[in-house]
């Protein structure tokens, strides 16, 4: 009989769950695939409580962590804040470097994956984990006089995690670009948009 309680998952099975949605994409993302990969049966998995959604849940609340804490520096670290955004879009295009394989077979997931229901009932949101620390750093910035003031945090952070994220994997994965050539030529991009004419200075009251 079934375990009835919450699915018991370990680092085994989610690392051959994230391989095989790597390797096959969403369409070919089975159990037993994952249970082939993971060198244990597909009833071992049903026993455990494991099932597609769940190790698919998994794999996207792991995605969300790893992008937390490849952000986390730039969040706490010292400098101005257009010093702190700039380590952070670097730090984004490394952690999608890092898990390229496993976003190529997330991209093929037919429903939005970093993404909510808008409120309005309009489209899409982007989920605030990946936009929040773009969001404080351009504060951060405008506070300091280093980020232009006139931009919307809100709406230029979710600009940020689409374009960097999205642009970054295409060119790699799409067009074969050597990760530092993508890396430098997408941040050469969008920085000048982004920053003052004094990265390193600091608000004052006139």
């Amino acid at each position: 009989m079934a375990d009835r309680g919450s699915p018991v998952l370990d680092a085994t099975v989610l690392a051959a769950a994230a391989q095989v949605l790597a390797e096959q994409g969403w369409h070919d993302f089975t159990l037993e695939r994952v249970a082939q990969a993971a060198g244990v049966s597909r009833v071992t998995l049903y026993r455990r409580g494991v099932t597609k959604d769940v190790l698919f849940d998994a794999i996207v609340v792991g995605a969300a962590q790893a992008w937390q804490s490849a952000l986390w520096p730039a969040l706490t670290g010292p400098g101005s804040g257009a010093d702190r955004l700039r380590q952070a879009l670097g730090a984004a295009c490394a952690v999608v470097e890092e898990h390229l394989r496993l976003l190529a077979g997330l991209s093929t997931v037919p429903d939005p994956v970093f993404h909510l229901d808008a409120e309005d009932g309009t489209g899409h949101r982007t989920r605030d984990v990946y936009v929040t620390p773009f969001r404080r750093l351009i504060q951060d910035g405008q506070a300091d006089g280093s980020v232009r003031a006139e931009l919307d945090a809100q709406q230029t952070a979710t600009l940020l995690f689409n374009v960097i994220t999205r642009t970054y994997l295409h060119m790699r994965t799409g067009h074969g670009w050597p990760p530092a050539r993508t890396a430098d030529a997408l941040l050469g991009l969008v920085t000048p948009g982004l920053l003052t004419d004094r990265p390193h200075g600091h608000h004052t009251d006139a």
